[in-house]
């Protein structure tokens, strides 16, 4: 198998499958489906794959979208757009030194993904549960011991480039025998684990009605990855085996699992900025992937009656990545600059030119001094030479002020002018943003009520549903009352007795009143330990003269 450390050229789908060229995420097929290999990835995932590439290049910053353009195209889909279509490979690698990408979007991305996770996020079990299972969630939520804190993090960074990602729910592998033999802490550290998966791993699905709930749900889940094998002869260094497992339900409902593998010595694996991909591309031909093993997944002896996948945005349909407006939007830009850069590199350049009778030694000298390009004409010859393009940078200038404005207007609030502002105009300068998340934040609150929920069940063999459990990523965007004049108002009603404790207490964490991890009862035992609080005078001890 041959890795490369570059970006391999565009390749198209073989076939009566092609693609637009200038309509990336359009896909023109035919209404009859061909015969293709479990391995082949479905129209949706070929028409959408182009945008992925492109998020990822833009907001994985520059080295990313140079890799990206590794080859000039004649389809144009490059995004950094060539001066001319005869322009050459040479003169675009040139012309790609220079470009340089701005980097906004990236960093608006990571704004989001800040503004959601800056709090703890609030999880409630139900009470039946032991009391490590809250612990067990928030701290050691991956099968590599991270927290719910870190997976959020990486599931938001991934789903915000694609609005594909997906989560899914595996257990250890772990026999009758050897469990057995287990203590019960050691068997209390068998527990499932959610595994992140990137779009481009999770080559086809269907939706289906289930054979028994007859429920609207995904009935076939198809995921294609590079698995590891080492060979004893060569333990330092892996063979990458092209890897496919068909999740279905049969026709009792029930989960199965088919892996399906292919040791290809020719195939091309692209390993960039240390991450390791392989290019999936429609190949209508007999399959040469065999069937290596069929697993029946269980829980507690009963096999699964559902797919343990879902999407991090709860939509099986796929969309375009919410991100791509801005992203295009960056990519206009990234090329302004560029074209900029080509500009002002070639107006601040120079090259003297000498006028003389001198000989070849005397010039050569000259030239050796380091001052540059030089030009040797006769003595009684001149030169002339083009105007720098001052006025062309002035207008460039102009354009690249004009795309950032349109960014800001479109969400990027870092990108707005800094002005005195009351309150209602800041408010509504940051609408577009706050909306954004509170609709990301209550799609993936949504999503992760139900894996947890999943979770507790195969591990403490409960049958909890989603509704059972309450999780909230970010209660900044959760729709709660808000300011100094509402937790007034809720003051007044706890002490009337209208609202709990608890609640009063919850709403003031929700604004910032109170830090997250606040704790009432501890609060309490302090306040009666305080020596100044208990050296309060009491109103009714009477004065004796």
């Amino acid at each position: 198998m041959r890795v490369i450390f570059q970006k391999a050229k565009c390749q198209r789908l073989i076939g009566q499958t092609k693609r637009s060229g200038n309509d990336m995420a359009q896909l023109t097929t035919t209404n009859k489906p061909l015969k293709r290999s479990v391995a082949d990835p479905s129209d949706s995932y070929q028409s959408l794959k182009p945008l992925w590439k492109k998020s990822r290049a833009v907001l994985q910053g520059q080295e990313n979208v140079k890799a990206h353009d590794e080859y000039l195209t004649r389809d144009y889909t490059n995004l950094l757009v060539p001066f001319s279509p005869s322009m050459t490979q040479k003169q675009y690698d040139f012309y790609k030194s220079e470009a340089e990408l701005p980097g906004l979007t990236s960093q608006y991305c990571k704004v989001l993904i800040s503004a959601l996770l800056r709090k703890d996020s609030h999880l409630k079990l139900p009470e039946e549960l032991p009391e490590d299972a809250k612990n067990w969630i928030k701290t050691n939520f991956t099968l590599d011991g991270s927290s719910l804190f870190n997976f959020l993090d990486n599931a938001l960074w991934e789903e915000l480039q694609t609005s594909r990602a997906w989560i899914y729910v595996d257990y250890p592998k772990i026999s009758k025998e050897a469990y057995a033999a287990l203590t019960p802490d050691e068997r209390n550290t068998i527990k499932p684990y959610p595994i992140l998966i990137e779009a481009e791993n999770v080559i086809n699905i269907q939706t289906d009605i289930h054979p028994v709930t007859r429920k609207k749900t995904l009935t076939r889940y198809i995921t294609r990855y590079l698995s590891k094998k080492y060979d004893p002869n060569n333990p330092w260094h892996p063979t990458y085996v092209d890897t496919v497992c068909d999740h279905y339900l049969d026709e009792s409902g029930y989960l199965v699992c088919d892996y399906y593998e292919k040791i290809d010595p020719n195939a091309e694996i692209k390993v960039l900025n240390g991450d390791v991909r392989q290019e999936y591309h429609g190949v209508i031909s007999e399959s040469s992937y065999q069937k290596t093993e069929t697993i029946y997944p269980t829980k507690f002896g009963e096999r699964l009656n559902r797919i343990p996948a879902w999407p991090v945005n709860g939509q099986f349909e796929p969309v375009e990545p919410v991100l791509m407006p801005l992203i295009d939007r960056e990519i206009s830009l990234y090329n302004k600059v560029s074209r900029r850069n080509h500009l002002l590199y070639g107006a601040a350049t120079y090259t003297p030119v000498v006028q003389s009778d001198m000989t070849d030694e005397e010039f050569e000298s000259i030239v050796s001094a380091g001052l540059g390009s030089w030009l040797r004409v006769r003595k009684d010859e001149s030169i002339s030479v083009l105007e720098t393009p001052t006025a062309a940078l002035s207008d460039m200038e102009k354009a690249i002020e004009s795309t950032v404005s349109e960014m800001a207007k479109m969400g990027i609030r870092m990108l707005s002018p800094e002005q005195a502002a009351s309150g209602v105009a800041l408010e509504i300068r940051n609408a577009s943003q706050t909306a954004q998340l509170g609709t990301l934040n209550a799609k993936v609150s949504s999503t992760l009520k139900e894996v947890i929920a999943f979770m507790v069940n195969w591990k403490y063999n409960a049958e909890y549903s989603s509704m059972d459990i309450e999780f909230e990523m970010s209660s900044d965007f959760a729709p709660m009352v808000g300011g100094e004049g509402a937790m007034r108002l809720v003051s007044e009603w706890y002490q009337s007795g209208i609202i709990s404790r608890s609640t009063f207490l919850n709403i003031a964490k929700y604004n910032d009143f109170l830090p997250a991890d606040y704790s009432d009862e501890e609060a309490i035992q302090e306040i009666q330990t305080d020596p100044l609080a208990a050296a309060v005078p009491d109103d009714n001890m009477e004065i004796v003269e």
